[in-house]
Parts: C-alpha cells; sequence; structure tokens
C-alpha cells in the first residue's frame, strides 16, 4: 500500500487515493477505468491492501488472455474429465481468492456466457465448477477494469447493462500518465531501484535533469507500462555513468520525425490533441467525446483507433 502511494505524489492521484481508500472499507465491486498501461493493477491492489481482507488473497486475471472455455476454467475450476486433458479437480481463481479479492482485468473482453456466470457469481456468490453439480460457496470481492468503452459495448448488445450494474457500486477513474507528470520522477526512481533488485550487478547510472525533463514533458501514450520500457531499456542498453537526452527514443528527445515537420504533420498533431482531450474531459467516453467535437460516433472510433496504435 505504502509503495504505491509512495509513487503517486500529484494532485489529482492524492484525490484518487482519498477516494480509494474510503471505497475499500465497503465489500462491494469496485469498476477502475483507465487507459492502457496507466496501473490499474496497481490501484486494484491498492483497494485490497486497504480493505478488511488486506491478508486474504489478492488474485488477478486478465480476461483476454483465454479462449472462452479455458477462461471458464481458470475462474471457476472443473472436475477431472471437464473438458479433455482434464484428469484432476482443480480450484479456480474465485475459489483461491475466496474471503479476499478477484481482480478482472480487461472485463470488457468477457463473452455474454461468461458475463451471465460472474453476474450470478456476485449476487449469490457461488457457482459450479465446469462439468460439476455441486455448489461452491465462496465470500470475494470483486474489482475489475478496463479500458475499453463498456457504454458502447452495451449499445451494441456485447456487455450485459445488469452486470456493468453491479460492477459499477463504485468506479474509479485512473488519470493518464500526461496528465500528472509529477509522478514521472517518483516512477522512475521506484523502476530504477526495482532493476537493481531484479540485476544485482548492474552498473548505477543517473539520468541527468535535462533527461528527466524530456521524460516529463512527453505524452506517453502507453503510460505507466511504456514509461517503464523505456527506463530498462536505457539503463541495459549503455555503459556511461549519465544518462543524456541523446540516448532517449527520438521521439522523447524531441528528435524531427522522419517525414518532416510540415503542415500536414501538424494538422494531424492538432487531431490527436483534439481526440485525447475530449477523451480525458469525459472521463474516456467514447460517445461523449464524439459529441463533443461534433462528430460521428464512427467517425470518432476511426481516430482513436488510430492514436491508440
Amino acid at each position: 500500500m505504502s509503495k504505491f502511494a509512495g509513487i503517486a505524489q500529484s494532485a489529482c492521484m492524492q484525490r484518487l487515493l482519498e477516494q480509494a481508500v474510503q471505497i475499500s472499507k465497503l465489500p462491494r465491486p469496485v469498476l477502475i477505468r483507465g487507459e492502457r498501461g496507466a496501473g490499474k493493477e496497481l490501484l486494484a491492489r491498492f483497494l485490497h491492501d486497504c480493505s478488511a481482507r488486506a491478508q486474504a488473497p489478492f488474485v488477478a486475471v486478465n480476461c483476454a488472455a483465454f479462449t472462452d472455455e479455458l477462461m471458464d476454467a481458470e475462474l471457476f475450476g472443473h472436475e477431472a474429465g471437464g473438458f479433455t486433458g482434464a484428469t484432476d479437480t482443480r480450484l479456480g481463481k474465485l475459489e483461491l481468492a475466496h474471503s479476499g479479492s478477484l481482480f478482472l482485468d480487461e472485463i470488457g473482453n468477457m463473452s455474454p456466457r461468461l458475463q451471465d456466470r460472474i453476474l450470478r457469481v456476485i449476487e449469490y456468490q457461488s457457482f459450479q465448477r465446469v462439468r460439476g453439480n455441486q455448489t461452491v460457496q465462496v465470500d470475494v470481492r470483486i474489482i475489475s477494469a478496463t479500458n475499453a468503452d463498456l457504454e458502447s459495448l452495451m449499445h451494441d448488445g456485447l456487455f450485459r447493462p445488469d452486470l456493468y450494474d453491479r460492477l459499477t457500486f463504485a468506479e474509479l477513474y485512473l488519470p493518464a500518465l500526461r496528465t500528472r507528470r509529477s509522478d514521472i520522477p517518483h516512477l522512475v526512481v521506484d523502476f530504477v531501484q526495482a532493476l537493481h533488485r531484479e540485476i544485482p550487478n548492474l552498473p548505477p547510472r543517473t539520468f541527468t535533469r535535462e533527461t528527466m525533463e524530456a521524460l516529463m514533458s512527453y505524452h506517453w501514450p502507453g503510460n505507466i507500462r511504456e514509461l517503464k520500457n523505456v527506463v530498462e531499456r536505457l539503463f541495459v542498453s549503455g555503459s556511461s555513468e549519465k544518462i543524456v537526452p541523446p540516448d532517449l527514443p527520438s521521439e522523447i528527445a524531441g528528435a524531427p520525425p522522419i517525414v518532416g515537420d510540415g503542415f500536414h504533420q501538424q494538422v494531424e498533431a492538432l487531431r490527436r490533441e483534439l481526440i485525447l482531450r475530449a477523451l480525458r474531459q469525459t472521463n474516456g467516453n467514447q460517445r461523449a467525446a464524439a459529441a463533443a467535437l461534433d462528430m460521428s460516433y464512427h467517425q470518432f472510433r476511426h481516430y482513436y483507433r488510430k492514436y491508440q496504435s
């Protein structure tokens, strides 16, 4: 808990953590929304650590990482012979998280059938294993997360409105890294310390003031995950004591793109900023962002996919 609070020093993150502490006291579902790589699992762990369940398991599942059949077994477990290759009874993540918290990342990728099963777990705290006929009772708090536009998925019939209602007893919006730049130096220090713990013989290196300013000026479309990757690559790819701006990737160091910085490039940059600004102002709601820009939803989705890649 203290580690996450230590790297979240910006005013917006301090407000978010205060909100999370209050929410953590109630054993109800929480939905965390934010861009990819923004640290949604870190916030979920913070919620768990602040709650009365802190000494019980925190179990995470990425809903986008499995096929529908495998996700069924991953969450609910299976009896012996439940499917090909299942020779033994296996406990699922729900049972492993008993008395603790289950974190469902990328909840927007869950199939309608599994959405129905999770809805029943939230309502009754019980389920049956795959190919099982006995009811398993659990005490689990569901924390879910997504960077998807769940409102659009519900509109298109791909996400159950009743599950959305159950998941959103409380919603937390995790700000993008570009909106909390003062957190970047703290994150860099944390990544460097973790890297030295992992590789003890790694030579010490430091960032110059100009390098840190360049890191704080970049817009970080990949958020914390992208920052972590950049910091680790810088440390293992050089040998000098100081990391200077020329060591940075060209897009971060401010080097001009190969195609030039002409009229069309400037228009493209402005369009991208307008799209991302509208998303920030609408807390990630793509339909509301499209309306704010006087665009059709399909036009907005075209540019959103383009600038998220």
